[in-house]
């Protein structure tokens, strides 16, 4: 924990106050004023001052009356959503994609672009800067308040870059949230792909929202960990906490780029299961067509991928037995090929090398979101950083 050495001065706890109103509104959908007061414990003539700005920027609005006690009607506050955008952004190993968000997290445009580990990590993020700015042109009536974008780790926070992309090593020269910043002039938030996931679960499930320690298993073309504890996430000295897929399962086994042996996302990862299955059959297929194969019930598929599910399993006792968490959530490109015999191999695996009394406080589940968890989290960490303090975005940037 930082340590607290500077006193605390009068606009940072009228920023505290916003933060805590805008992120109320939020969750609830609508509030009256009164009911703003009385859950935060402010005082009504300071929730009236702060509403009063957020209307006066188009940050919130008034919508239809609410019941209050002794039959009194109150006018409702909810979160504008004709106004203001952010745009999320997912880079993976062989994909990316680009979605825009309203400020409740809800999506209203998306576009994925398949790539492959041939083309250059420059010449795709031009075509990522390139989408971006065709989302802004199109997006003209709408204020554009932040960009998230979610990255595989290791990931260097205090320089905005990849540490490490295996399978695509070109990706660590190339600074995003540097480069992104100086062609838009908005605001860059970059976060770790695992971590969006994790973000995403606290936002969307009250379960998880609930748990003391929460984490977020992204089982795709790499392997990580997004590990929440008491609502913040642990990120480490330098961005890189929770990178499990370069945790060592074994010590004589394939070498990792990373420099290590026996990582773990070498031997349960979409490119590991593909990778698996190519080997055996002495072919070619993608991944796409061996999840497909797998799902039709191919015995080879089948055979590979509950062996993946084991090594993940192997990892999860790991995590398990460093964080001992209430809830871990498994997701991503993995997770959606066959959920029920993932779930039922790791269980199998975690419940016979814990303790009981860890297994049975322990629940593991899947994400209910629908769409890209990750890319979804992309944009709520760009969210979260409007609502850390509105008046940066709004205030000062669109009504100075």
């Amino acid at each position: 924990m930082k340590k607290r050495n500077k006193g605390i001065n009068q606009d940072t706890i009228q920023g505290f106050n916003r933060s805590l109103i805008i992120s109320l509104l939020r969750k609830q959908g609508m509030c009256s004023r009164v009911q703003l007061a009385n859950t935060t414990g402010l005082k009504q003539a300071t929730v009236t001052n702060i509403i009063n700005d957020f209307i006066k920027w188009g940050f919130v609005k008034e919508v239809g009356f609410l019941n209050g006690s002794k039959g009194r009607r109150s006018i409702g506050i909810a979160i504008n959503t004709d106004t203001f955008r952010v745009i999320g952004v997912r880079i993976a190993r062989k994909y990316y994609s680009v979605g825009l968000f309203d400020l409740t997290g809800k999506m209203h445009q998306l576009q994925r672009v398949e790539t492959n580990l041939e083309e250059q990590p420059k010449d795709i993020f031009s075509n990522i800067k390139n989408m971006i700015q065709e989302f802004l042109n199109q997006n003209r009536s709408y204020t554009i308040l932040s960009i998230g974008v979610a990255i595989p780790g290791p990931f260097i926070q205090k320089e905005g870059r990849i540490g490490l992309m295996t399978e695509a090593e070109g990706w660590k020269h190339i600074l995003i949230k540097k480069e992104l910043e100086e062609l838009y002039h908005i605001p860059v938030i970059l976060e770790h792909d695992a971590n969006a996931g994790v973000y995403t679960q606290q936002w969307h499930s009250k379960e998880a929202s609930e748990c003391e320690v929460l984490i977020y298993v992204a089982v795709g073309q790499g392997i990580g960990a997004g590990i929440m504890i008491d609502g913040e996430v642990m990120k480490g000295s330098l961005g890189t906490a929770g990178e499990i897929g370069h945790t060592c399962i074994n010590f004589n086994g394939l070498k990792c780029s990373c420099g290590n042996t026996g990582c773990l996302e070498k031997y349960c990862s979409s490119i590991a299961f593909t990778n698996a299955v190519n080997e055996a059959t002495k072919k070619k297929y993608t991944f796409e067509q061996i999840k497909e194969l797998t799902k039709q019930g191919d015995p080879l598929c089948l055979q590979k991928f509950t062996e993946a599910c084991e090594y993940l399993g192997i990892g999860i006792v790991n995590i398990v037995n460093n964080f001992n968490p209430d809830m871990i959530i498994l997701g991503d490109e993995m997770a959606h090929i066959n959920p029920s015999l993932m779930y039922n191999t790791v269980c199998e695996t975690v419940k016979s090398r814990v303790i009981p009394e860890v297994w049975e406080n322990l629940k593991i589940g899947f994400s209910n979101i629908k769409n890209d968890s990750i890319l979804h989290g992309a944009a709520i960490v760009a969210i979260n950083e409007v609502f850390e303090n509105p008046a940066r975005f709004i205030e000062e940037n669109i009504h100075p």
